[in-house]
């Protein structure tokens, strides 16, 4: 029996042994129990990783059916809130968070609902989220997507989520009125199909940073929410002690910055013997000690120093900047390396008072080939990578591009020069990979960067298998984030 009552004293209609679901859920028991009593000793490697993902694509679809069992308990009662209710008592026990979700998500993803102009009439967002419904009814995305997808909707303005944008159309080239909870939808659908929830999360984060950089930064507007920020120390557990601090945005900012300006890694050395010597910290470990440093060289000045902000490097048109000074609520397109979209209160506050780096992307600025004369790359070429590669050329990898090391193929001691050409982002840990001989990279005619992953097998060590060639596509997929964000936003 599914459930033995809809509603405790407020619906008498109970199920009974000739429910229609009663028949598929025996099968559907029947077909786990045989799940369970399958031995390791039936499958290869690759059947059994089959059988994962065969059995994950199920899991999704059956989510499906969770939510359309909850829409069926929400049409039979009274209220989302008494759905919340009966999902969180026994004999659920759901916590009440998890069950306000599931019942916001059954609404979402609602297949039913006819779009006429105003999305879900007068039931707010219902069916606003249908096409990554039908693709978790697929399989093809996950619950913990829709989640992601749940959370970054209701962030976004609602006059912004409920109206229409033009856009021109592939073939003709006509203007064509999309509805924006349309477009919305299909991007998160495509992210979902493309990306692991975390980095789902990422490109939503960015969407929404995009359409109302304000988001995160209403704290800069509220003293309320600024008379939150604090430091607490930690007790020592173990030799270690955390650190907790609250920061606004802007403050946010210019700390992560200055640490990422001192946390630099230690340059490569080759000793007298070939040996090479690299920096062996993790990121984490060299931003805790340039935390650490910073706090040092502050501590030991003996004269009371002129302040200085850190060097933020901004990347942001003439007329954001003028926007940020003379029009304080005017829109920008400014972002920060390292962070993402700004509000203009916070490129004000960084134009009045922090050290703007531009980024040059014409042959009238710096120089950006000097051969073998420089074996670090410089400021300038750094910034052409980052404009060019967009992060770590890795496949999948989503490290930004200041967080990247600028990495020489071939390696400079077999000959690599530092020329534009001859280098591509890495991360630290895919630039490890490559030394390894994991990974290869390739630059092709059309200044894009490709890699591939190799596969060693320990029976035969000096024949490695090569993946296919492929371009990291998640740098794509920010931009194509950041236009439908900047397209939305003009519509609000």
């Amino acid at each position: 029996m599914v459930f033995e009552r809809l509603f405790e004293h407020t619906v008498d209609r109970t199920w009974t042994e000739e429910h229609p679901l009663q028949q598929p859920f025996a099968a559907l028991r029947g077909a786990l129990s045989q799940v369970l009593d399958s031995k390791a000793a039936g499958f290869s490697l690759a059947s059994a990783q089959e059988a994962v993902t065969d059995f994950l694509r199920l899991r999704h679809q059956a989510d499906a059916a969770y939510l359309h069992l909850v829409r069926v308990l929400g049409e039979a009662g009274p209220s989302a809130s008494a759905t919340t209710t009966f999902l969180a008592c026994a004999p659920n026990h759901l916590p009440r968070a998890q069950a306000r979700r599931d019942v916001e998500a059954a609404k979402v993803t609602d297949p039913s609902v006819t779009w006429d102009g105003v999305i879900g009439g007068v039931d707010g967002d219902r069916g606003a989220l249908q096409h990554l419904g039908d693709a978790l009814a697929a399989g093809e995305a996950s619950r913990a997507h829709v989640d992601v997808a749940m959370k970054a909707l209701l962030r976004i303005p609602t006059p912004i989520r409920r109206g229409t944008t033009s856009l021109p159309d592939a073939v003709t080239g006509e203007l064509v009125e999309h509805r924006n909870a349309e477009l919305l939808d299909a991007h998160v659908t495509r992210n979902a199909a493309a990306y692991c929830p975390g980095v789902a999360a990422q490109l939503a984060r960015e969407l929404v940073l995009t359409i109302d950089p304000d988001h995160e930064d209403r704290t800069f507007h509220d003293p309320d929410a600024a008379a939150r920020r604090g430091l607490v120390f930690g007790p020592v557990v173990d030799g270690m002690s955390r650190v907790t601090i609250d920061l606004d945005e802007t403050a946010m900012v210019v700390v992560k910055q200055a640490l990422h300006a001192a946390s630099a890694p230690v340059p490569t050395t080759v000793a007298e013997d070939g040996q090479l010597s690299r920096d062996a910290r993790s990121l984490r470990q060299r931003n805790a000690d340039a935390f650490v440093t910073l706090i040092q060289r502050g501590a030991a000045v003996s004269e009371p120093a002129v302040a200085e902000t850190a060097r933020v490097a901004v990347v942001a048109t003439v007329a954001d900047v003028q926007a940020a000074l003379e029009q304080r609520d005017a829109q920008t397109t400014a972002t920060v390396e390292g962070h993402g979209p700004v509000s203009t209160a916070t490129l004000g506050y960084l134009v009045c008072g922090a050290t703007l780096q531009r980024v040059l992307t014409t042959p009238a600025g710096a120089v950006l080939d000097l051969g073998r004369s420089t074996r670090l790359a410089t400021t300038a070429q750094r910034r052409a990578l980052a404009v060019r590669d967009g992060g770590c050329a890795a496949p999948g990898c989503t490290t930004a591009p200041w967080a990247c090391e600028a990495h020489h193929f071939p390696a400079r001691e077999h000959g690599g020069t530092t020329d534009l050409d001859r280098m591509v982002l890495l991360c630290p840990a895919h630039h490890r990979a490559w030394h390894a001989h994991h990974l290869e990279v390739r630059l092709r005619p059309d200044h894009t960067v490709e890699a591939r992953w190799m596969t060693h097998d320990p029976r035969w060590p000096g024949n490695p298998t090569p993946h296919p060639w492929v371009r990291n596509t998640y740098p794509a997929d920010r931009a194509a984030t950041r236009e439908l964000g900047a397209r939305l936003r003009r519509t609000g």
